[in-house]
């Protein structure tokens, strides 16, 4: 959920909760006081009853209007003076009303009555609907004013937060350019860019320096690493050399073998990591996998594998050196790990390239095959081979997995670009 998004829903419902519950408690406040309002008025008709028979020492007549009935009535007592709500039947309309009545005593001639001053409640409970409905009209129109500002106003206010939120996604450390974000009239945003291009300048230079960094060891690595093997060759032609001799010096040549491949593994991993392979074109995948098993053949019929192909036609947008690693690490990964008399199966489509082979079960967490220098104990590789895929299909989006199916070690590979040829 998008922050303004967030910020309008809580907004809208925080104001319109408030709204809610002030008005509750303005429709409470209103009709007390329209009710005290009704009974000043009983309290005048009250002192004009007592008025009239202080003067004339007689009861004044009934009255039976629609805005007000009088009553007076007989009694052995006299009755509490009080305010009460009572519903009466109105024959001319078919329906009960609400009133409001005024019960008191007064003395006529040594008699005791009871006197009812009653008046209508429907002029105050229409009053009262019609603040209910204004105050709703006002919360709706309140809710969307608020709506459409937060809607509008805040975009407008958040926008220099999604310009240098678009920028860091179209930053490209390997573009030897540095982030640099417009200044704004807003000084947390203003703090933000400052940060973000501090940030960004720090990691190109440190990018830069990491780079070189590895150009220069390679290369400087490589340089020795070449001059080892050359004297190795030279001197395992000496003539004079025993057994124990070459199997030292064969030892010794196989690991300056090893240290070069590691040197150059860990090398290829750097640049794909640091997007140096930034060159694509369109590859016709199905091509060169078959290629590529044209180039592997005789490691196939040396342990005489069983190849079972289905191959769509299928067009993929890569770097086309990456792409001939990617296919060599998985194809040989399939070859090397497999059984004599084993079976590959190979199958591409538009959304998968499946390659799936007999072999020994792996005796480690299959989470981690995909670890850097993770391998099984029978095996004489680095452990880079399935990193580096994996190094190559993150960065096309590609989604590699493994898993372990029917007695099958299986390698997926999901297309994200694939295409019709």
């Amino acid at each position: 959920m998008k922050l303004i998004t967030k910020y309008n829903r809580i907004n809208i419902a925080a104001t319109f909760s408030v709204l809610l519950a002030a008005s509750v408690c303005y429709y409470f406040i209103v009709r007390y006081v329209l009710i005290h309002q009704l009974d000043s008025t009983l309290k005048v008709e009250e002192s004009e009853i007592l008025d009239y028979i202080k003067t004339n020492n007689s009861l004044p007549e009934e009255t039976n209007y629609r805005d007000q009935h009088t009553s007076f009535t007989k009694v052995n007592e006299p009755v509490k003076r009080k305010f009460s709500n009572i519903d009466l039947y109105n024959e001319r309309h078919h329906e009960n009303n609400s009133y409001r009545q005024l019960e008191f005593s007064v003395i006529v001639n040594n008699n005791q009555f009871k006197t009812s001053v009653i008046k209508p409640e429907g002029e105050v409970e229409d009053l009262i609907t019609l603040i209910v409905l204004i105050t709703i009209a006002i919360i709706i129109l309140l809710s969307l004013i608020l709506f459409i500002t937060n809607r509008f106003l805040l975009r407008k206010i958040w926008s220099p937060f999604y310009e240098t939120l678009s920028s860091l996604k179209k930053f490209n450390v390997s573009g030897n350019k540095e982030l640099v974000i417009n200044k704004t009239n807003i000084e947390e945003f203003n703090e933000l860019n400052t940060t973000v291009n501090s940030m960004t300048a720090r990691i190109v230079k440190d990018y830069d320096t990491l780079k070189n960094f590895t150009d220069n060891a390679s290369h400087e690595m490589q340089t020795p690493l070449a001059i080892l093997n050359s004297k190795l060759d030279l001197l395992i032609q000496e003539p004079n050399l025993t057994e124990n001799n070459l199997k030292q010096l064969q030892s010794m040549y196989n690991a300056i073998g090893r240290l070069t491949k590691l040197n150059q593994s860990l090398l290829l991993l750097t640049k794909i990591e640091n997007n140096q392979f930034e060159k694509s074109e369109l590859l016709n995948f199905d091509l060169l996998i078959k290629d590529k098993l044209v180039q592997l053949e005789d490691l196939i019929n040396n342990k005489h594998l069983n190849l079972n192909i289905q191959l769509q036609n299928v067009v993929v947008n890569m770097n086309h050196h990456l792409a001939d690693i990617l296919l060599n690490n998985l194809l040989s990964n399939s070859i090397r790990h497999n059984i004599n008399e084993g079976i590959i199966n190979i199958n591409l489509t538009q959304q998968e390239l499946l390659i799936s082979n007999t072999g020994p079960l792996l005796n480690f967490d299959t989470t981690t095959i995909f670890d850097r220098f993770k391998k099984g104990d029978n095996t004489e590789g680095l452990g880079l081979g399935l990193a580096i895929a994996k190094q190559i299909c993150d960065n096309y989006n590609f989604r590699l997995s493994y898993f372990f199916k029917e007695n099958m070690h299986m390698l997926s590979v999901g297309l994200t670009n694939a295409t019709d040829q």
